[in-house]
Formats: C-alpha cells, sequence, structure tokens
C-alpha cells in the first residue's frame, strides 16, 4: 500500500506532552531527545498550548517564558519562538514532531475562533519545519464538564472526590464506566455534537492554511474519522486504545477491522496505546506485544509512551496515575528494546503484505503479515504452538537474533 503522507509513515514515536513546559529543562529536553534518537526512535508527540491534566493557569502547564495563552484570549508570542526552537532542535536530530494544538475540552476555554486563532499561529511558526499536525487530544473528552479544571486546577485536586470507585472490583468498574459513557452521551448528545462541529470548524480551517499531514487524538471509544464531522480533511485514520488490560486484544483486532472497511487507503495509526509504567502496569513484556501485533495487524506507524515521561514525573505530580518518576521512566530498556524491533520490522517488513492470525477462544496464539514468501510472525509465548517456520528467530525482549527457539516466551520468525 502507498501512502500519500510519507512523514506518516514507519515512524516510532514518543510522547511527550509536557515536553514544552517547565518541567522539562533545556538540558532534560536535549538529553532525551539524544537518548531516545540514539535508541532508535524517529518521532515525538508534543503539545505547542496547554497540556492535558490541568487548568491554563496551572503552575505545570507553564514552560520557562510563560504561559502558552491566557483565558482572556492573549498569545504569548515568546511561548510560540521557544517551541519552534525546541520542536527545530529535534528536526536536527533526525524527528519528525506531531505537534497536538491543544486537548478536547480546551476549545470551550477559548471558544472555536480563538482556538482556530491559535492554531493559525502555531501553523504560521511551525509550518516551515518537519511537523505532523494534531487537531486536538482526546477530541471529546469532558463533555459538558469543561470546567472541571479551570482556572489552575490539576486532576491531582480531582481524585481525592472519588473514593467509591478505587475500591470496586476492576470488571465492575469497568461495567460502570461504560455504562456511565452510554448514559453520558445520551444525556448530552447535544453537547457532543457541539463539540465535534467545533473541532470540526477548527479543522476545515487549519486545513486550508497548511500542506502538513493533519490527525486527531479521539477518545477510547471512537476513531478520528469519527471525532469530526469532516474526515475528508484529515491524513489517516487514528485511534486511542487506553491504559486497561482489557485492550489487549483490541491493540490488533481494530486495526484489522478499520483496515478491512477504509476503502481510501488513507492507513492507520494508535496514539495512545498503554503507557509503560501507567498505574504501576504494561512493563517490557506488554510494551513488546503491544509492537508488535499492532504494527503486524497493519499500523502505519507506532506511539510508544511512559509513565514519568509524559508527564515529567516527580512521584508526586498526577502521580493517581502512577508513581513512577522520570528519572525511573529514563532507566527503562524498554525504548531501547523497541528500537531494536523496530529495526527489524523495517527491514522485513513488505506494503503489499496482509495480515493472518490464529487464536484460541480470546487469546491470540499468533499473528503476521506475508507478501509472497516474505513472512513475519508473532509468537506471544512460543510456548503455546507446536510449529514454528524455519527462519530468522528473534528475541524481542533481548533485542538479539537466537540459533534456536527458546523453550517459552516471546519470539519472531523472519521468512523469505
Amino acid at each position: 500500500m502507498t501512502y500519500k503522507n510519507s512523514n506518516l509513515v514507519n515512524f516510532l514515536a514518543d510522547t511527550w506532552w509536557f515536553g514544552l513546559s517547565k518541567r522539562l529543562s533545556e538540558k532534560d529536553f536535549q538529553d532525551l531527545a539524544a537518548l531516545r534518537a540514539e535508541q532508535g526512535f524517529s518521532a515525538v508527540q508534543l503539545v505547542v498550548g496547554v497540556p492535558p491534566e490541568v487548568g491554563p493557569e496551572n503552575e505545570n502547564a507553564k514552560s520557562a517564558v510563560g504561559f502558552p495563552w491566557t483565558l482572556d484570549g492573549h498569545f504569548n508570542q515568546e511561548y510560540l519562538k521557544l517551541a519552534r526552537e525546541r520542536i527545530q532542535y529535534l528536526n536536527d536530530l533526525g524527528f519528525v514532531v506531531i505537534v497536538y494544538g491543544a486537548w478536547g475540552h480546551q476549545i470551550e476555554w477559548l471558544g472555536k475562533e480563538r482556538m482556530t486563532a491559535w492554531w493559525f499561529r502555531i501553523i504560521e511558526t511551525l509550518d516551515a519545519l518537519d511537523v505532523i499536525y494534531c487537531l486536538c487530544g482526546e477530541s471529546n473528552l469532558w463533555v459538558d464538564e469543561e470546567s472541571k479544571l479551570l482556572p489552575a486546577k490539576s486532576t491531582d485536586d480531582l481524585v481525592t472526590s472519588q473514593v467509591v470507585l478505587p475500591l470496586l472490583h476492576s470488571r465492575i468498574k469497568g461495567l460502570l464506566r461504560k455504562a456511565a459513557r452510554r448514559l453520558k452521551r445520551q444525556l448530552h448528545k447535544h453537547q457532543f455534537e457541539k463539540r465535534r462541529d467545533a473541532w470540526s470548524f477548527v479543522l476545515e480551517r487549519i486545513s486550508q492554511r497548511t500542506n502538513k499531514s493533519i490527525i486527531v487524538h479521539p477518545i477510547c471509544d471512537e476513531t478520528g474519522y469519527e471525532a469530526v464531522s469532516n474526515p475528508e480533511f484529515l491524513s489517516t485514520n487514528t485511534v486511542h486504545t487506553g491504559h486497561d488490560a482489557r485492550a489487549r486484544n483490541r491493540l490488533w483486532q481494530l486495526p484489522l477491522t478499520l483496515l478491512k472497511n477504509d476503502h481510501t487507503h488513507t492507513g492507520y495509526i494508535n496514539l495512545e496505546p498503554w503507557y509503560e509504567g501507567i498505574r504501576n502496569q504494561f512493563w517490557a513484556e506488554d510494551q513488546m506485544f503491544s509492537y508488535w501485533v499492532t504494527m503486524l495487524a497493519g499500523a502505519m506507524s507506532y506511539c510508544y509512551g511512559a509513565h514519568g515521561i509524559w508527564n515529567v514525573g516527580d512521584g508526586k505530580f498526577l502521580a493517581h496515575w502512577g508513581k513512577q518518576t522520570f528519572a525511573q521512566a529514563l532507566a527503562l530498556d524498554t525504548p531501547g528494546l523497541l528500537g531494536l524491533s523496530h529495526e527489524q520490522y523495517l527491514l522485513w517488513s513488505d506494503p503489499r503484505g496482509e495480515t493472518f492470525y490464529r487464536t484460541e477462544g480470546k487469546e491470540l496464539i499468533t499473528i503476521g503479515r506475508e507478501a509472497g514468501e516474505k513472512v513475519i510472525q508473532f509468537f506471544p509465548d512460543v510456548a503455546r504452538v507446536h510449529h514454528v517456520p524455519t527462519g530468522k528467530i528473534w528475541l524481542p525482549l533481548q533485542g538479539i537474533f537466537a540459533e534456536a527457539l527458546p523453550p517459552e516466551g516471546q519470539v519472531v520468525v523472519f521468512c523469505d
């Protein structure tokens, strides 16, 4: 398959939502960039504006040169200059930068006209650089509850009021949340339509100002194409599968479903799969599973995130998502292993490939892609299969080729 937007294809991205805030110093920014470049990453997700989880006047939204914008509509040109300098630095290291202009609910704080004006400033500042534009993160988040963080709160301030839900069994919690989302959509149908129309308004206008790729980051219940009323202005379809163990099969089933029904051949990217360490879960084995099943199911590119990196954590800020710090996340081996696997995937993948898979009950036993005699096949646990094809044996959790199959664990086999 050939895609018209080449910078959307085959990148390996890291996620730095607070990367322009004063939480990440210039030195730490540069050191993190150098490390990820060395590890084989080729893209960074960055918010140019107010990051998620905080209000516009929260100190954690502030950069070294002040807040991005104020509620009265003042845009900070020095902040945009800082964004350009840091993104140019990333470009010089070989990264394409996925620029998020806002988070979904923030359009209610600024209004669609001023949000459009903010996006125009972003485009004027960054359009000459190697960037992909993401309209917003979680476009339909907190519909009819947009004031929760105003003016200077963070979600840390909100969790103290949610003392009952964490005590419930995880399956019951999931059912309650799902039922609550359905009820909310029914009760606030007009507000959801209003939010979708507002972001669609911004999307149409910024698409007339740039030739860069444009995507949107949706909430877990919908796709990028469903998040707006004018998906023809988007460059590819996107999802956000979130941070729940029950998304395990969704990681590979969703791309298969969406790509099967995609007659425009614009592709698919999961912008937010499991973050490593979030809620003290999803470590290396889960990360490598996520990478291989996502890519072999047909995704164009892959996005990684680590709790502690995305929020520049200190063990206190946004610690309701987990206490892993920036320093602890920086020391994880997984990003290096992802880079090594991605290198091998790029060497062996063929855009003409077709996906195949086998399950037992709800458990994935193997998934792969084949193009003629060329095959890439992933086994989440090689002990579960009786026959493995002859080929080069890759061990994702070690980042090496092996002479013989291990008795158990993750294996990728490359055949040609």
